[in-house]
């Protein structure tokens, strides 16, 4: 008999990565909060698809210029979008979509 691992929150989860990007809406410049949206429960890091969905964001963040919040329980630490990717084995890939974004 195999027993299988619980379902935790995938890692893109919607509070484990923010950026606040300072954007206009309605005539207004205002604070808005951008996050993968993500509420999945995966036996793996990611639900599927949904580390496209965290480069996705991260890339977006580098491109826009916006630090990257980074929740774990009781810690917050913000970075640069590269920094964030390259601890999760991806700098090369964001780097150059940032760069592409950027031109």
């Amino acid at each position: 008999m195999t027993t299988q691992n619980p379902n935790r929150p995938c890692l893109c989860g919607s509070y484990s990565f923010e950026v606040l990007i300072h954007e206009n809406v309605g005539g207004d410049k205002v604070w808005q909060q951008r996050t993968t949206g993500c509420d999945a429960t995966t036996q793996s890091t990611f639900a599927p698809g949904h580390d496209a969905k965290l480069k996705s964001l991260l890339i977006a963040a580098g491109v826009g210029g916006h630090r990257v919040r980074e929740v774990a329980r009781d810690t917050v630490v913000t970075k640069d979008a590269v920094r964030v990717a390259a601890e999760l084995g991806w700098e090369d890939i964001v780097r150059e979509a940032i760069a592409k974004g950027t031109r």
